[in-house]
């Protein structure tokens, strides 16, 4: 047995063993190289230490949501009374702004629009016929105008050439007579006084007996044509002066009548431009009176648009229809309820949470949401901040309202009760997608609503150590 041990050791490191030769020597217990790597290791030991006690790891919660646009939940009211017609949507649907969703029966605006399009008929056949009728009246009446005014002119021109020559003429006329006649008067009157003193030599010859009565009474009568001869020369020229006045009368009447004339064609003139205003303002009430009657008919169509159609004014999802087919309805009354999306609002997520993870979340807290179509790995999510967190479990209609979409709901809320945390979305529109993301640029596609996301907020950072001993913790109040 005890040979057996001591096979157990080499033979020369027995003889060393039991040799006293090397007992002067100092015995090395580590080799100096080794101090390096001693140190090294309790340097990463001193700032694991440190590390674990000012370090901070990331506490965070994850989710299942949706990103959405804002919604409002808006009554869709009638219009005015009538009789339902028909209706185009059933509760869920997606409607979209400017959709007809139902129609309702305006029998009387109809029927008012009806007399209106007959009123316009019959007034624009008025119009036409009126229109030729009073087209051939203004070309007859236009030709008229023309020859009167033809007419005219041309006894304006005749009076303004002749009316002076004939004055002209007249008193050379007169003139030259009343020459010959003050010649012819010098002449009697110088022979009035022979004869008269012939007629006195005479009277004393037939006194004495020298002559006849007869003789007497020859020369008398002699004597007194030659009295007579003056005077009716006299009277030839008073009658010239009479003449002379005739004349100037009848000049002036000449140029009285050019004035007539004058004033006959400004009289023609103003009853033409007079006419054509008449026509113009005939014309024109006829137009007014359909211009008129086609505004009642325009105003008439968009009355009967409006109060036939209920149309949607959102973009949005039916979430109940309170009137059916046939069914009367009076003005304000309630049709359908929309959840409406503001189209003003920016994209917002929506995102649901256990209730042990929600109660965690608070306004402000930073969120991380990454849509299902990328990948968390290589871009990392969309940072976001918490906007409101739900104070009780939501419902599934309650989420059903938010979303808007059965089958979203049901695949985004698991199983218990759920709280929805709303989330903003912080803008970058240096990426693509014009969000600003958590490790990356992000996708190089748009972000639309409904898209599904994971999401993860961060609740709290802890240090290392409180993992290790969760006292220190609540001894040292470090969150």
């Amino acid at each position: 047995m005890v040979t057996q041990q001591n096979n157990l050791f080499r033979k020369k490191a027995l003889e060393n063993l039991s040799s006293p030769e090397r007992l002067d020597r100092v015995m090395t217990v580590i080799q100096p190289m080794h101090w390096l790597s001693l140190a090294a290791l309790g340097s990463l030991v001193a700032t694991a230490v440190i590390w674990s006690i000012v370090g901070r790891i990331p506490i965070a919660v994850s989710g299942q949501g949706v990103l959405v646009y804002p919604s409002k939940v808006v009554s869709l009211q009638a219009p005015a009374s009538g009789r339902i017609l028909a209706m185009n949507i059933n509760v869920g649907d997606y409607v979209k702004k400017g959709q007809v969703l139902a129609i309702i029966d305006q029998a009387e605006l109809q029927s008012q629009l009806q007399q209106q399009r007959a009123k316009l008929a019959q007034l624009q056949s008025q119009n036409y016929s009126s229109n030729l009728l009073q087209g051939q009246r203004k070309l007859e009446e236009k030709r008229a105008i023309a020859q009167q005014r033809l007419n005219l002119q041309q006894r304006l021109q005749q009076a303004i050439s002749l009316t002076p020559i004939l004055r002209n003429r007249g008193l050379s006329s007169l003139q030259v007579q009343q020459q010959n006649l003050l010649q012819s008067r010098a002449i009697a009157v110088s022979m009035i006084s022979p004869q008269r003193k012939i007629y006195e030599g005479l009277q004393k010859l037939q006194a004495e007996g020298g002559i006849s009565q007869q003789n007497l009474l020859e020369q008398q009568q002699t004597y007194l044509d030659a009295v007579k001869k003056v005077s009716d020369i006299d009277a030839q020229l008073k009658q010239l002066d009479v003449q002379q006045v005739e004349i100037e009368k009848t000049y002036r009447e000449n140029f009285s009548q050019i004035n007539d004339f004058q004033s006959q064609l400004q009289e023609l003139d103003a009853n033409e431009k007079t006419k054509i205003e008449q026509d113009f303002d005939t014309t024109s009430n006829r137009q007014n009176q359909i211009q008129e009657v086609k505004q009642n008919i325009a105003q008439l169509q968009v009355q009967l648009n409006q109060n036939s159609q209920i149309i949607s004014d959102y973009n949005g999802r039916v979430l109940e229809i309170s009137t059916s087919f046939g069914q009367i309805v009076s003005p304000a009354s309630s049709i359908a309820v929309i959840q409406a999306e503001e189209p003003s609002a920016k994209l917002m997520g929506l995102t649901f949470f256990s209730v042990g993870d929600g109660k965690k979340i608070h306004e402000g807290m930073k969120v991380q949401i990454t849509p299902s179509t990328v990948e968390r790995e290589r871009f990392g999510g969309i940072v976001g901040t918490v906007t409101h967190v739900s104070a009780f479990p939501v419902t599934k209609e309650g989420a059903l309202n938010a979303i808007g979409n059965a089958e979203v709901v049901q695949s985004l809320m698991a199983p218990g009760p759920q709280i929805q945390v709303e989330a903003e979305l912080q803008p970058d529109d240096s990426t693509f997608s014009g969000y600003k993301w958590s490790s990356s640029k992000g996708v190089d596609m748009k972000i639309s609503s409904g898209t599904t996301t994971s999401v993860r907020v961060t609740t709290e950072e802890r240090s290392p150590i409180s993992f290790i001993f969760p006292f220190l913790k609540s001894l040292t109040g470090v969150n």
